[in-house]
């Protein structure tokens, strides 16, 4: 009964606070639930009365948050985005352990307590800085990929940094040698444990997802979702790393099979009610008696940290080709603490080495700053006014190293209605993409939106270059006059032949010219939009869903079996990208013919 009390409570304060406070100036969700959770936490109305009960189960919020990422993510995207994350992660760790740890040193720390105090404050919170960065939809913004990537290697090191703590608390806290070949153990156990988990997950999910499939049981597939996020959870974390890193791997597992949208939409009910309760967990750790009675020293420590970890974000970001303004606005997620810091501290003072009176002051300050997120967030978006103004035409245009962050990236030539749009998507997956369009109001207004758009002919060699399109994976021209596609197309098989380039063609002739020209395929502007108003017609028309989708379906192949004829005619060996084998399309109970629009990423 009082499990099921704590729920009510638990829910109905949710909903007020985050009702309440996602309407103030700079509010939202997450500020929400942690002024919610230290209202109805020990410390001030002592509603809750089994908080670790609810912690434990809070846990499982963050769990689902990394295993969303890792399921919107994949291995090659993620092996794209390495230089980020093992050199800028790993810079950020190192550089804010020594800055912490020398001004610890100064305020009368010895230099073990010191160097625990600089690794807990090096850490993020993943959980709030991920889920502020999706509220605000700026997950696949260059900042937004600079944030993740060094969240991503905060939890690679959760492992190394449990290590140290009793080694520093210990008699070997002197020895180089032993610290050594500590550090040694923990990088070698987490590459085996990663490894392990990769080969063994590629060998298993998608068998048992494809048998779990042929149930045709929604609910089982649930249960195999739920028991691999969690399972890879706990096994991490009894190899003595993160759960949030197992359900990274389990996501990214997954991510590589058919059935990661399945997934993702099954699992976003668990992850949205249990991140909130992660939130509130945190925010019932906020003891007003002690923060008043040591509020400047809080502060100072809060502001202290802060700074320095925006200091060396600021130093970080360009040496790994984040630009100032990039890393500055992921600094806003980066500075303040994390959870991780809890567990280090408490560590800490269980081994001795650090004095509990100086634990809760410093967790205080680690959760002021978690809960001033989403604030900082909005003060990070304004950074851009301090910056050089952008509406002349030539502050517009790319420059050297603009692109030196971005591998496997995708170039849109043309930023009109159809480049903006796959630009959203793409954004929305995280996939990393740059933008070229000669229409200065165009690229303003996708600058506005903090996407990295140009302006410059996409036509142009020196363009290309600077965007970065010799590490380029693919592009995508939507350029509206057929002269200035051709040319694109030509210069970037020319120039780039690694990248493949998909084409928008206004009509056959101009979409076998292009092909000619090196794209690898080419889709009609016309027939699908089309397609739809056709489909809303017959709708009008009182006709069945049913019977709409197989007179579609039956024009579209029609429309496509004259395409493949007139390319074969005319020696094309593409034909608009689309299979030459049209018995291989087939519809199956009426569905929607999903290969026409997926035949460009074959």
């Amino acid at each position: 009964e009082a499990g099921f009390l704590d729920a009510l409570v638990l829910l109905f304060t949710s909903i007020c606070a985050v009702t309440l406070i996602s309407k103030m100036p700079g509010g939202s969700p997450v500020l929400g639930f942690l002024i919610g959770g230290a209202v109805v936490g020990p410390y001030m109305l002592n509603l809750i009365g089994n908080v670790e009960q609810a912690k434990i189960l809070a846990e499982f919020g963050v769990v689902f948050l990394l295993f969303n990422i890792g399921l919107e993510l994949s291995l090659e995207r993620l092996t794209a985005m390495a230089r980020l994350i093992f050199g800028m992660g790993a810079a950020q760790m190192v550089l804010t352990t020594i800055a912490v740890a020398g001004v610890a040193v100064a305020c009368g720390l010895t230099v073990p307590q010191a160097v625990v105090v600089g690794m807990g404050l090096a850490f993020s919170s993943t959980a709030v800085a991920l889920q502020v960065l999706q509220d605000r939809g700026e997950s696949g913004a260059r900042h937004g990929r600079a944030t993740f990537s060094v969240l991503l290697f905060q939890d690679l090191t959760v492992v190394l940094v449990f290590m140290l703590v009793p080694l520093l608390a210990g008699p070997d806290s002197g020895s180089v040698t032993a610290i050594a070949g500590s550090l040694i153990k923990a990088i070698f156990k987490t590459v085996v444990a990663i490894g392990a988990i990769m080969v063994a997950g590629r060998g298993i999910l998608r068998p048992v997802y494809n048998r779990i499939a042929k149930l045709k049981n929604a609910e089982v597939l649930i249960a195999t979702t739920l028991f691999t996020s969690l399972g890879t959870s706990l096994l991490t974390q009894s190899l003595g790393l993160s759960m949030a890193l197992g359900a990274f791997l389990a996501g990214l597992l997954l991510a590589e099979t058919e059935f990661h949208l399945q997934v993702e939409s099954d699992i976003a009910p668990f992850r949205g009610l249990l991140l909130g309760l992660f939130f509130m967990t945190v925010g019932m750790q906020i003891d007003p008696a002690t923060l008043f009675a040591n509020f400047p020293s809080i502060i100072a420590i809060a502001v202290g940290f802060l700074a320095i970890k925006m200091g060396v974000m600021a130093i970080c970001g360009p040496l790994f080709g984040v630009p100032m303004l990039a890393s500055l606005r992921a600094a806003v997620y980066i500075a303040p603490g994390g959870e991780f810091a809890f567990v280090t501290y408490g560590l800490a003072a269980a081994a001795g080495l650090l004095p509990m009176a100086i634990v809760n002051q410093i967790n205080l300050a680690v959760v002021l700053t978690m809960a001033m997120t989403p604030l900082f967030a909005s003060l990070g978006s304004n950074f851009k006014k301090y910056f050089k103004d952008e509406t002349s035409v030539a502050s517009l245009q790319p420059k050297e190293g603009d692109a030196n962050d971005l591998s496997g990236h995708v170039i849109i030539a043309g930023y009109g209605r159809t480049g903006s749009m796959i630009g959203e998507l793409l954004s929305q997956q995280l996939v990393p993409f740059v933008g070229l369009d000669v229409s200065a109001d165009s690229v303003s207004k996708a600058r506005a939106k903090d996407y990295p758009v140009f302006f410059g002919d996409a036509g142009s060699n020196a363009v290309l270059h600077a965007v970065g399109a010799e590490k380029a994976s693919c592009a995508v021209v939507t350029l509206d006059t057929p002269g200035a596609s051709y040319r694109t197309v030509w210069a970037l098989k020319k120039y780039y032949p690694h990248i493949k380039v998909y084409a928008r063609a206004g009509d056959i002739k101009e979409g076998l010219e292009l092909e000619k020209a090196g794209a690898k395929a080419v889709v009609p502007e016309t027939l699908e939009p089309s397609l739809q108003l056709a489909a809303a017609v017959l709708s009008e028309m009182d006709m069945s869903s049913d019977d709409i989708s197989v007179a579609v379906d039956a024009f579209r192949r029609s429309h496509m079996g004259e395409l493949q004829i007139l390319a074969s005619n005319s020696g094309s060996s593409l034909g608009y990208g689309l299979p030459r084998d049209l018995q291989s399309i087939d519809l199956e109970d009426g569905e929607e013919l999903v290969e026409v629009t997926t035949a460009a990423a074959a």
